[in-house]
């Protein structure tokens, strides 16, 4: 009797020990932010410029005129007001890509947070449009926000 108790125990440990084993190596999701970049019609737009920033701009993204500075990327860069957090530090998360054909751009981040969205569509070499939004970032989850850009 006690052997069988024994034997039962054992097989126990052995199985929550491979169970555990098995379910340790479950390779984490990745935190990622899809911004869709879409024109006032609801359409995609494709080869936009679109930054994440930690920090919000001094003024609102539409005062500024892209013309006065080299790229978009310098021109939000130049424009970051900054935030201190209650234990003094600032983040300084700032990343940027272009929208493929479908008008999406994904960032893979380390953790869950809220970011600012900038997105900057050159419609020709005079004329450029711009949009913003701000996306709460979810972590382990794709997590989508559109960016609008009127003409």
């Amino acid at each position: 009797m006690l052997n069988k108790i024994l034997k039962s125990v054992l097989l126990g440990v052995f199985a929550l020990a491979i169970v555990t084993n098995f379910s340790s190596c479950k390779k984490e999701k990745e935190t990622i932010a899809a911004i869709v970049v879409k024109n006032d019609a609801g359409l995609p737009i494709s080869h936009a410029r679109v930054v994440l920033h930690a920090m919000p701009l001094k003024n609102s993204l539409y005062t500024y005129n892209p013309d006065n500075y080299d790229t978009f990327d310098y021109m939000i860069k130049s424009n970051l007001d900054t935030v201190y957090s209650a234990q003094g530090q600032i983040s300084d998360i700032f990343v940027a890509d272009w929208t493929d054909d479908n008008g999406r751009a994904e960032f893979t981040l380390p953790l869950a947070m809220i970011l600012n969205v900038s997105a900057l569509w050159q419609v020709d070499n005079n004329i450029e449009r711009m949009g913003a939004n701000i996306i709460n970032i979810k972590e382990g989850e794709i997590t989508t926000q559109v960016v609008e850009i009127r003409n």
